[in-house]
């Protein structure tokens, strides 16, 4: 309501200090929407307000402590948040104080604490927080006030707090009683210029009921709290206390939880101090926010070989103790002897004596080691072995040693060695192989490494190539080809004839051929069983693919116990094409040469033409054949004898040779052969001998033919 006065006396006289209208008599309106002129409130004469008065009211469904169950401790360090919805139809401002008393008491201070609400910069509310005492802290960081989306009647005030150490142990009942919480708000005064407030409201939170619990216990449940030895992970804590062995300056890892005494709550952070150990060693640390705590320690060398060591809690805050109902407790037999390395064989040959290389991929190892309190039979020994070739390192590696033989403080490992790598590795005559032991005892110690190291190894073997021996220039060994220029495709079969000059065993031929990149191809090998003196043969067949013309080039490499013992470069084999005959010749000229084919045939017929008019020609020029001369033989006969009467010739005295010989016979003239009607008898020889340069073949040819020229006359 605003007013003010106005008004003149009998001779116009305005009165004074009457003040005037709040809103100018030319605005056409005046108030709070947007493009109005507000009101000028110091303008009137008075102004004062008139309204209803509201109680507040606690929604005790939407109200409670955050972080907490009912009938659940509250815990010191804890921090926990009290949320409280507020309903004041006067609005928000109207509430001047909330008391939150954890103890049900609102004359309690030291249980209690209060939040009042101001105005922010922008207007909105914000809390104000403040504690009845020490014994509980609050923030006004993180408490906050939102009010309901346009209404600012509904307020919820999230106040953040925490017990501290120094609350009052009475409330620490382990859980027999409990107590409610209560809050109480007030309004401010119904008329300004007065302190009571207008209303005061108290309600309960029914479903918050608490205790305090501010003491602390280990987390002894199985498997919680550890004792990690580093080195195998071996747990060496266990709830019955029993004793175990570990080794002197072996690490541990001690770890677990502590936790309020009556509830899973986890332990503040660094809160107080987690103690290990006894009388003389102790090692300290603090828990994390999980109330977890770790800390690692190497096991001192004591002389009487036992350790007992404890888990306590120290420096706990304020009124806070330790009730654990039982206290960790571990218990260690320490081990400071170190096991000895008594021996190392490999297949039975002791350190120093020449190794055979043929052995060298299945070396049987036998490892002796002493120590008073053993070994763990599930944590084999490792051999280390490096092969050398002087100072030059050709191979290293390491193998298990599972199997395990105990005898008393001794003990034999075993296992296989290969120092060829699968045959991954060639080793020579002149190569060095060291070996080392690494591993150590039940108790964790490792093996001296005074001589036992890479640089100094505990045991060496020089290798060594035993068994057959051949040399390829020995007068004994022979190198050949069974057919050194075969056609393309064709098998070739190198033949070797040797002696073995060494010892039994098993001797590898290689027949290598050359590429065209400079470097040998295995073709074939052969392995041969050889005893010592005996002469042997070896055949390594290959099917040179090259072309024709080409030479190929190999070698024969000679190799014992996969080592090469000799090598010698064979004579080349000269590839050529194979020859053809016959119709398959004929063929492949035909296929091959068409136009040389086609000049041959004609040639051929030329030929036979030519033969041809040669034979008709001396047919035609020739006398007749015996054959045309069987018929007229008879012909020209019977003719003589009919046309002609030859006359009787009386006979000639024979007349004897000049040199005494038989009797002369008449000239051929006088006496000439009747002729003959057996043409198919040869013709009978004249008494004088053949003609004068008729031969014997002449005479069986054409006789006939000469008589009966003769006939003729």
């Amino acid at each position: 309501v605003s007013f003010y006065v106005s008004g003149s006396d009998g001779q116009d006289n305005e009165i004074a200090m009457g003040r005037g209208p709040v809103c100018p008599a030319s605005t056409i309106a005046c108030g709070y929407r947007p493009g109005e002129t507000l009101p000028d409130w110091s303008a009137d004469l008075s102004t004062y307000s008139i309204r209803q008065e509201f109680e507040p009211s606690i929604e005790l469904g939407n109200s409670t402590i955050i972080g907490h169950d009912d009938n659940a401790p509250l815990h010191p360090g804890v921090p926990y948040t009290v949320q409280v919805k507020l309903v004041d139809l006067n609005g928000w401002k109207d509430i001047e104080t909330v008391q939150i008393a954890l103890g049900g008491n609102f004359n309690d201070d030291e249980s209690s604490m209060f939040v009042t609400l101001a105005a922010d910069s922008a207007g909105l509310p914000q809390a104000v927080m403040t504690s009845g005492s020490n014994n509980i802290a609050v923030s006004n960081l993180y408490s906050t006030v939102e009010l309901q989306e346009n209404n600012d009647s509904v307020v919820v005030i999230q106040a953040r707090f925490q017990l501290t150490w120094m609350f009052p142990e009475s409330f620490d009942t382990n859980g027999d009683s409990t107590f409610i919480p209560k809050i109480r708000v007030t309004d401010r005064p119904c008329n300004e210029g007065e302190v009571t407030p207008c209303f005061v409201v108290d309600e309960g939170l029914g479903d918050d009921h608490w205790s305090l619990d501010n003491d602390f216990r280990f987390d002894t449940e199985q498997g919680h709290i550890r004792a990690i030895e580093l080195r195998n992970s071996v747990n060496h804590y266990t709830s019955e206390n029993f004793e175990s062995i570990i080794g002197a300056g072996q690490a541990l890892r001690v770890t677990g939880r502590v936790l309020f005494s009556q509830t899973e709550t986890p332990a503040p952070a660094g809160a107080f101090d987690v103690v290990f150990g006894d009388y003389e060693n102790n090692w300290r640390t603090s828990t994390r926010e999980d109330g977890e705590f770790s800390l690692d320690l190497l096991i001192p060398a004591v002389r009487s070989g036992r350790l007992d060591l404890r888990l306590n809690m120290d420096d706990l805050p304020g009124l806070a103790l330790d009730e654990s109902e039982v206290q960790p407790r571990l218990r260690l037999a320490v081990d400071n002897e170190r096991p000895t390395i008594d021996s190392i064989s490999l297949s039975g040959v002791v350190e120093g004596q020449p190794l055979p290389i043929g052995q060298a991929s299945n070396l049987e190892v036998i490892l002796i080691t002493n120590d008073e309190n053993g070994f763990d039979l599930t944590q084999p020994a490792v051999l280390h072995y490096r092969v050398k070739a002087g100072e030059s390192e050709i191979s290293r590696g390491s193998v298990l040693l599972p199997d395990i033989t105990p005898f008393g403080q001794q003990f034999f490992w075993s296992g296989v060695l290969d120092l060829t790598d699968s045959g991954a590795t060639t080793l020579l005559p002149t190569y060095t192989v060291d070996v080392w032991v690494s591993g150590s005892d039940e108790a964790g110690n490792p093996y001296d490494t005074a001589s036992n190291t890479i640089e100094h190894a505990f045991a060496s073997w020089p290798l060594s190539l035993t068994g057959p021996r051949v040399d390829l220039q020995h007068e004994g060994t022979v190198l050949s080809w069974d057919t050194p220029s075969p056609y393309q495709g064709q098998q070739s079969t190198m033949n070797i004839e040797f002696e073995n000059l060494g010892g039994n065993g098993q001797v590898a031929f290689e027949l290598q051929r050359q590429t065209s990149g400079g470097f040998w191809a295995t073709d074939a090998n052969v392995t041969v069983d050889a005893r010592t003196g005996e002469s042997l043969s070896a055949s390594l067949s290959v099917t040179p693919e090259a072309n024709i013309g080409d030479a190929v080039e190999y070698r024969v490499i000679v190799l014992v116990d996969d080592v090469e013992m000799d090598r010698q470069v064979v004579p080349s084999l000269l590839v050529k094409a194979e020859t053809v005959r016959d119709g398959e010749a004929l063929s492949q000229q035909l296929s091959e040469d068409a136009f040389s084919v086609t000049l041959f045939v004609v040639a051929l017929g030329s030929v036979s033409f030519g033969m041809y008019a040669l034979v008709m020609r001396r047919r035609l020029l020739a006398p007749p054949s015996e054959e045309e001369l069987a018929d007229q033989t008879g012909d020209v006969v019977e003719q003589m004898n009919a046309e002609k009467t030859l006359p009787t010739i009386a006979p000639v005295a024979p007349t004897m040779a000049p040199n005494g010989g038989g009797p002369t016979p008449p000239p051929m003239d006088a006496q000439p052969p009747a002729p003959s009607t057996n043409r198919n008898q040869p013709p009978p020889v004249p008494p004088s001998g053949l003609p004068e340069g008729w031969t014997e073949q002449q005479w069986t040819s054409y006789g006939w033919q000469y008589i009966d020229a003769l006939s003729g006359k």
